[in-house]
């Protein structure tokens, strides 16, 4: 509108409008509204003013970043309700301003158009009432805070048709137990990371339990610090899963994981049961990632329990500490390196003689391997070019394998891009 007369009044009518708060637009703002360039401004200044020109009766897609320069008093709600008045289906907020928490308008949670929301930090969820959002699809609740547990169940129940799931807590958001139940839930991204960690035994408790109740759940990513317990019901039927706890998963959260075809898992003291105990037979892709302890015995138990694994990867990047692995030759070898296993990679690769042993037992035992990829660890100070020639040297059983290093590795990818 500032370089063309002809948008003077187009722009009023674009169905999807975008404010972000940034270094670069605060100083075009302080220009534009005659502050000095020293005097820190927030695009709040623009966002009223546009705003209130707008005159597109629908809006597509809405997203508000505002940052810590927004005043106090900014009326940030009535936003927010023009949108909702203007059947807005895609919301995006974020308020990163210095005040505590403020609620949004009532309406937007009983807002029948809106198929996507983003909620993110000074954010109050106040659902006092029943409410319903009958067209939601993807919810994210990001760092915000609750009025109370309740606020969280009726939001939630809200929602008959919700399908996407991501919360990310924080340790003051007013919820000790966080419950999802949604029939419709497919895929759940839970987040709850303490701020600092500082060591093995200084975890702190900055949220309580979760529990899970949706029974088509298909994917699951529990990321939690916090020493809380997770408990998921009625079994779904799980087919990717990501799991990072500090807590023992009980016997149900156990079961659930029995069904998954691509398993992440952060390997540390209380996830080991799960290598032992679950039986993986759809499993296809697994990324195992050791932290600082001996995990070769979980390995082959995974293994022994996976007989359809194709792909493995050992990533060592979240390694803080030298691993006390040792090397013990299994009686039996599992069934998926006979038969199944094509690719294998290890990421962070220290070339000790005990992850010598690991890697040639698994080179040596699997019959039907195309491609293995060895990263060497990014403080290696020894002679790269030495131990590629050895590790090339070392048996293969499958004739027609690859064994590729981390720039090889990272020159296939970009030919697969192409």
């Amino acid at each position: 509108m500032i370089l063309s007369k002809r948008w003077l009044s187009i722009w009023t009518m674009v169905p999807r409008l975008e404010y972000i708060d940034n270094t670069h637009k605060k100083r075009f703002l302080g220009r534009l509204f005659g502050a000095s360039e020293r005097e820190p401004q927030s695009i709040w200044l623009f966002l009223n003013e546009s705003l209130r020109l707008h005159k597109a009766p629908i809006l597509e897609s809405l997203d508000i970043e505002l940052g810590p320069h927004c005043p106090v008093d900014a009326n940030v709600g009535k936003w927010i309700a023009n949108a909702v008045d203007r059947r807005v289906r895609e919301l995006e907020f974020q308020l990163m301003w210095s005040a505590g928490p403020t609620s949004l308008p009532k309406s937007l949670y009983t807002c029948d158009t809106l198929v996507y929301l983003r909620l993110s930090n000074k954010v109050f969820v106040d659902v006092s009432s029943p409410v319903c959002l009958p067209s939601l699809k993807r919810l994210h609740l990001v760092s915000v805070v609750y009025k109370d547990e309740d606020s969280v169940v009726r939001l939630l129940s809200s929602c008959p048709i919700l399908e996407y799931l991501y919360v990310l807590r924080h340790d003051q958001d007013n919820v000790t137990n966080f419950s999802v139940k949604v029939p419709s839930l497919e895929t759940l991204t839970y987040c709850n990371v303490k701020p600092k960690v500082v060591g093995e035994e200084d975890v702190q408790d900055i949220g309580g339990s979760l529990a899970i109740d949706s029974k088509i759940l298909k994917e699951f990513a529990i990321i939690d610090t916090s020493p809380n317990s997770c408990s998921i019901e009625n079994k779904p039927r799980l087919d990717k899963a990501v799991i990072y706890v500090y807590s023992y998963p009980d016997d149900k959260f156990m079961r659930s994981l029995s069904s998954v075809r691509y398993l992440e898992i952060y390997l540390r003291v209380t996830t080991v049961p799960c290598c032992h105990a679950i039986n993986f037979s759809q499993l296809i892709e697994c990324n195992i990632r050791p932290y600082n302890l001996d995990w070769f015995e979980p390995l082959v138990s995974l293994l022994q329990n996976s007989p359809e694994l194709k792909v493995l990867l050992i990533d060592q990047t979240f390694e803080t500490k030298a691993s006390p692995l040792s090397f013990k030759q299994p009686n039996d070898v599992p069934l998926c390196l006979s038969t199944k296993l094509k690719i294998f990679e290890w990421n962070e690769y220290g070339g000790t003689s005990q992850e010598n042993h690991v890697l040639s037992y698994i080179l040596a035992n699997s019959k039907c391997l195309k491609r293995a990829g060895i990263s060497l660890k990014s403080t290696w100070k020894w002679n790269k070019k030495k131990i590629m020639k050895e590790l090339k040297s070392m048996y293969r059983i499958s004739t027609t394998s690859q064994l590729l290093f981390s720039t090889q590795l990272e020159f296939e990818a970009k030919v697969e891009k192409k």
